[in-house]
C-alpha cells in the first residue's frame, strides 16, 4: 500500500510539472539570449542574420547584436504578436513557436519570411 501511494505521488508530482511547464507564458519563456539559425525570406535562405544574438530582459529592454554592435530596443507580446522598437522604427512579428530552447518568428504579412532561434 505504501508503495502505491508513493507511485501516486509521484505521478501527481510530474503531472504538475508537465502543467506548470506547457502553461509558461511567451513573455517569461522569451526572457534570455536567442541566437538566429536559420532566416528564410521568400523561400530563401538569407545567411546574413544567421549568427545574430537577440537578447530579452524581463524589464521589456533588448538588444540585438548585429556585426560586433549592440542595437538597443524595447519589446512588447500580446496575443502571441512580438513588437519590436529599434531607432524609433516599430516591428511586428508572430510568435509561431516558443519554448525553452526554440523560438520561431514570422512576418505578419507574409508567412513564408521565418526566422528560427536557439537558446544561448
Amino acid at each position: 500500500m505504501k508503495k502505491l501511494k508513493v507511485a501516486a505521488l509521484m505521478m501527481c508530482f510530474v503531472a504538475f510539472s508537465f502543467a506548470m511547464t506547457s502553461c509558461q507564458k511567451a513573455e517569461d519563456l522569451i526572457i534570455g539570449k536567442w541566437k538566429c539559425v536559420n532566416v528564410t525570406e521568400n523561400g530563401q535562405t538569407d545567411t546574413e542574420s544567421i549568427g545574430m544574438i537577440w537578447e530579452f530582459k524581463a524589464d521589456n529592454t533588448m538588444t540585438m547584436g548585429v556585426q560586433g554592435y549592440n542595437v538597443p530596443g524595447t519589446y512588447s507580446i500580446a496575443d502571441d504578436v512580438l513588437t519590436l522598437v529599434m531607432f524609433g522604427e516599430t516591428t511586428t512579428m508572430n510568435i509561431d513557436k516558443i519554448t525553452k530552447s526554440k523560438m520561431v518568428l514570422s512576418d505578419p504579412e507574409n508567412k513564408d519570411n521565418i526566422a528560427e532561434f536557439e537558446k544561448q
